[in-house]
């Protein structure tokens, strides 16, 4: 049986902090196991942990049907990183067919205490959803060949394939959270021991970017244990009684965990950082995998012993900008940072208004630029908890980096500016650079960093990007590289 994967997800991408390698530890390789015939049936608890201390709980029921079997995924989870926070709760139904392969599925979640649902069902032509969240409504079709597998089911797909040590095995899962298909790859390691002298099948699988998930599971397919980072976050198997007392003891006295993000310490630290015209700085801790962006007056050069040089001289735009932000020649290569997503839902009603409203009869792209920066600046006020959407942060007049460059983002797509959300690392106080989102705008033929939190345009050299893109997937690539760090400053003037 699984465990509560959309919950475990949230945590991974909004927890990077203090984070260690993952090595994960080779199992028998003479394992051979028979297809599982089906899936272990009935009730299962799970307790999930973050950094050793328990942050929620989750809970799963699989039931046999007529054609097939329903499996329902419930759970809690509250947590406030500094920057990057949520607090979760969802419930997640899906009817699978006897191979496992989805059928149709409703998921109910409330981030942040907001509501949204999701339901769907898969067709010949892929899987079609339907999205309800901040009073809106879309459908959207999935394209693909093939069968789909909702997250339930993939720890127990190489079991119903029968397990075999050092076989990789690939399956396309429905993620609910990014609302997406998702190629993941699971390799048996082979035969171990879990907790208690269980004979498990121990699984490694790359869900989470350049993050092992290792996994555990007994022969009968029962999840035992799902450990992110080497056992940061984990999610171990329990007792119904012990998930019952959990939970009713949350319910009286919630507690928050508060992690600081981890401080990268720089040698010499920066000064006046808003003067500076260039920084050149050395990070160590990169992965070769992941190769950092260009752009928005970012260069980036692998150097020969691993690490990575990264140079960077704000774009300053043109007073004498025109009308139009983008020359009609780039147009088609620049649609994507027009187009609205499921995330920055530039089209709707409410953002389009809104930055019309801020953007008055100015016509100017510099002009546009400076007010929707400054209006986002001033209009939402800082806080540890992020948004759901922007939409949420225009209600509630909070949120923290992500919120700010979110519903930037929107604003700019709205009024033809493209742009795009960023993450990165930022100067904090002359001690360091924290982890930090803003956003990047094509304005006078060039993209050019801002950062609508700070009220910068430009943004200041301090800014060194690390990610392109809003989705989980890219944040979650962030979490490879936290706690890993280090930098020195080669040059700033």
């Amino acid at each position: 049986m699984h465990m509560p994967r959309t919950l475990v997800r949230i945590i991974v991408v909004f927890l990077v902090t203090f984070f260690l390698q993952s090595i994960a530890r080779a199992g028998d390789s003479r394992l051979s196991v028979p297809p599982l015939a089906k899936p272990p049936l009935g009730e299962r608890w799970f307790g999930i942990f973050l950094g050793g201390e328990r942050t929620g709980f989750g809970r799963q029921v699989t039931t046999s049907v007529d054609d097939g079997y329903e499996m329902i995924v419930e759970g809690s989870v509250r947590m406030v990183v500094l920057g990057f926070s949520r607090e979760a709760a969802s419930r997640e139904v899906y009817r699978v067919g006897r191979d496992l392969a989805l059928r149709s599925f409703r998921v109910e979640q409330v981030l942040d205490g907001t509501p949204q649902r999701l339901e769907g069902e898969a067709t010949p032509a892929g899987v079609k959803v339907r999205l309800e969240r901040g009073g809106s409504r879309k459908e959207k079709l999935l394209k693909t060949k093939g069968a789909v597998y909702p997250p339930p089911a993939l720890n127990l797909y190489p079991l119903m394939k029968g397990a075999v040590a050092g076989k990789r095995y690939k399956v396309t899962m429905l993620d609910v959270e990014g609302v997406s298909l998702k190629s993941v790859a699971i390799t048996v390691q082979g035969a171990d021991t879990a907790a208690g002298g269980i004979q498990a099948i121990h699984m490694v699988n790359d869900l989470y970017p350049m993050v092992d998930n290792e996994v555990w599971v007994d022969r009968d397919g029962n999840t035992l244990r799902e450990s992110v980072r080497d056992g940061l976050v984990e999610t171990v198997a329990e007792a119904g009684d012990a998930g019952r007392r959990f939970l009713a003891e949350a319910t009286l006295a919630r507690r928050d965990m508060i992690l600081d993000f981890s401080l990268v310490r720089l040698n010499p630290p920066l000064e006046r950082v808003r003067e500076l015209k260039s920084l050149v700085i050395t990070l160590e801790g990169i992965p070769r995998e992941m190769s950092l962006p260009d752009g928005g007056g970012q260069s980036v050069r692998r150097l020969g012993d691993g690490s990575v040089q990264v140079t960077v001289e704000p774009v300053v735009p043109s007073a004498t900008a025109g009308g139009d932000s983008a020359p009609a020649v780039a147009g088609a290569a620049l649609a994507p940072w027009l187009a609205p997503t499921d995330l920055l839902p530039a089209d709707h009603p409410e953002i389009v208004a809104t930055a019309r409203r801020v953007i008055g009869d100015d016509v100017s792209a510099r002009g546009r630029l400076v007010k929707l920066v400054s209006w986002v600046s001033s209009y939402v006020k800082d806080s540890v908890t992020d948004a759901p959407s922007p939409l949420d942060t225009l209600a509630s007049r909070t949120g923290n980096c992500q919120s700010h460059a979110r519903l930037f983002v929107s604003l700019a797509r709205a009024v033809g500016i493209p742009a795009r959300f960023v993450s990165g690392l930022v100067s904090l106080d002359g001690k360091g650079l924290l982890y930090h989102s803003w956003a990047e705008v094509f304005v006078d033929g060039a993209w050019q960093q801002v950062d609508p939190t700070f009220d910068q345009v430009p943004a200041d050299a301090s800014h060194v990007k690390l990610v392109e893109g809003e989705s989980p997937d890219r944040l979650a690539a962030i979490a490879a590289v936290v706690g890993r760090i280090k930098a020195r400053v080669v040059e700033m003037r």
